[in-house]
């Protein structure tokens, strides 16, 4: 594994509080710097700032990653996205604490009608756990959400060839977990120059069996599509990693790349027989970190990025 994912690991894989955040962007720009990048802050609040590398003016493609990372929902998060039923279905199961003590306030109201207390407990837990899962004690263990983004990023920076830097404009976006603020900001901000180019999000990447992307269709009926599927079946096609592609309008992956007119979403999906997911998120089981995957991103981003 190379030295600055390693450190990544170690050293930065909370980046929730200002602090983390900041002591993040501190080292990254240094590890940048190493390599002849600059990295601009974009301050778009009191409380969020993307990171940018590269003139996006210029680039032909955005490539992008968010950096913050959750506070522990102490019960793992799953995810299916590659349909609207499978999708609804695990939202419907991640609000299963939020269910059960919703029903045990009834339960209890009926019971005990006369007992205030007893009523109230179940709000008070509930309160407790929503202030928890929105602004509480950071999850200690991001390697798949998203230190994984973070780190393809980092390694195709790393190993970009000098004559194709000019095409790459790459973004570590603030605050996905809080509703995609960074990423709309960063569009609101620079819409004029992003319109017609493609943006790659990657977004859990380490930890699943099939690297998948989730295509917006302007993206699947430009060019760019062509020459990415060319890289990907020269890289991920010759390993033993699955490979996926996936139409955004059937496939609902809520990440980053939503803003975009030509989004893509890529993650890396286990499959089951009701289709392709993500799990163990936002909790201390997120530790699964395949380096294979950031290796075979990286190199097939670098292709793409060769043949634009």
């Amino acid at each position: 594994m190379r030295g600055s994912i390693e450190a990544l690991l170690k050293n930065y894989q909370v980046r929730k509080s200002q602090k983390e955040k900041a002591a993040f962007a501190d080292w990254l720009e240094t590890q940048l710097k190493e390599k002849g990048y600059g990295l601009t802050r974009e301050k778009y609040s009191k409380e969020g700032t993307n990171l940018v590398v590269g003139d996006v003016k210029k680039a032909s493609v955005v490539l992008a990653a968010h950096y913050d990372t959750q506070p522990n929902f102490f019960i793992p998060v799953l995810m299916g996205f590659s349909n609207w039923g499978f999708f609804l279905a695990s939202q419907l199961a991640a609000m299963a604490p939020v269910l059960s003590m919703i029903g045990l306030q009834f339960a209890l109201m009926r019971l005990f009608p006369a007992n205030v207390f007893v009523a109230v407990l179940p709000l008070a837990l509930l309160f407790a756990y929503g202030m928890q899962i929105m602004f509480g004690i950071a999850n200690k263990h991001t390697a798949n959400d998203n230190t994984s983004g973070v780190a393809a990023l980092i390694a195709i920076l790393e190993d970009l060839p000098e004559k194709d830097r000019d095409k790459v404009c790459a973004v570590f976006f603030d605050q996905e977990e809080l509703g995609l603020v960074g990423s709309k900001q960063f569009f609101s901000r620079h819409k004029a120059d992003v319109k017609d180019k493609p943006l790659m999000n990657f977004d859990c990447v380490s930890d699943g069996q099939t690297l998948t992307f989730v295509l917006k269709k302007k993206f699947r009926n430009s060019a760019d599509c062509a020459t990415l599927k060319v890289a990907l079946e020269e890289t991920v096609g010759k390993s033993e990693k699955g490979l996926k592609f996936l139409r955004a309008a059937f496939s609902p992956y809520m990440s980053d790349q939503l803003h975009f007119e030509r989004g893509v979403g890529v993650v890396a999906a286990k499959k089951s027989p009701f289709g392709y997911y993500i799990n163990r998120l936002h909790s201390k089981w997120d530790t699964k970190f395949d380096h294979e995957n950031i290796e075979l991103l990286k190199a097939a981003m670098l292709e793409m990025i060769h043949n634009m």
